[in-house]
């Protein structure tokens, strides 16, 4: 019985060698989409093993200046990453993914809410992200870029603003609080609309002119493992991309 059990360890042990675990740390509204892709990836390379761990992109910056043991970092904005950049943590990051806001409400609102105009409406509850995280400070640049425009203007965005009654710190407690009925609206990633249940809510498009895009930067991090470069890859693979876009991203080489 010995010997046999010593000839599958020589007959395992090309193949443990060429094992890995991969750590990612990625932005939550990453988590749908990066568990898909991930689940393709290890379907091909069966030997790897890939740990994923989600939070603001703000927090896991913060997390490896402490040094964290990640290999790579998916961030929901390019000011983390170049953060961490500027500090000699990762590597030259690229964009991976791009992203748009959407304005999202109560089915029930459809007659009442039909523009981000009519977010301006006297008794409207309405939830944003926190600006210290990207989906506040996307959202803080849309209502930058409309009150720029005379369309709208300054005076619409200060009474929208006035009807904010919780800033979030992830865009998944935002839909959260729409699907509990806690709030008339909120603005969101058009992502978090992939789900059954996101579906439910009434969807309300932004002007594109004034919508910002969301840039997912992806970079592998200072004293990575060595497979990381094939993780990376495969994360821009078509394949890849594919279960993305399933869940509302665009391929990050699109503007």
């Amino acid at each position: 019985m010995t010997i046999i059990r010593l000839c599958l360890i020589i007959i395992l042990l090309p193949s443990l060698a060429q094992a890995a675990e991969l750590s990612i740390f990625a932005a939550s509204s990453l988590t749908e989409a990066l568990r898909e892709v991930t689940q393709a990836y290890q379907t091909r390379y069966p030997a790897d093993n890939i740990v994923l761990h989600f939070a603001g992109s703000q927090s896991l910056a913060t997390q490896i200046e402490q040094g964290a043991p990640a290999d790579l970092f998916i961030s929901a904005n390019t000011s983390a990453m170049e953060r961490l950049q500027k500090n000699g943590l990762v590597e030259k990051p690229r964009p991976l993914l791009h992203n748009r806001l959407v304005l999202v409400a109560q089915p029930e609102l459809k007659d009442r809410l039909s523009s981000i105009r009519d977010l301006s409406q006297n008794n409207l509850l309405l939830v944003i992200g926190n600006r210290q995280v990207p989906i506040g400070s996307y959202t803080r640049q849309l209502f930058a870029n409309l009150s720029a425009d005379p369309a709208y203007g300054a005076e619409l965005i200060n009474r929208i603003d006035q009807n904010v009654v919780s800033e979030e710190n992830k865009v998944k407690a935002i839909v959260a609080k729409l699907l509990l009925g806690e709030v008339d609206a909120g603005i969101v990633y058009q992502s978090d609309l992939h789900s059954a249940t996101a579906q439910r809510l009434l969807t309300i498009p932004l002007p594109a002119q004034h919508n910002p895009l969301a840039t997912y930067p992806v970079a592998m991090t200072v004293g990575r493992r060595a497979d990381c470069d094939k993780l990376l890859a495969f994360l821009f693979s078509p394949e890849a991309q594919q279960h993305f876009a399933r869940h509302g991203f665009l391929n990050g080489g699109v503007e």
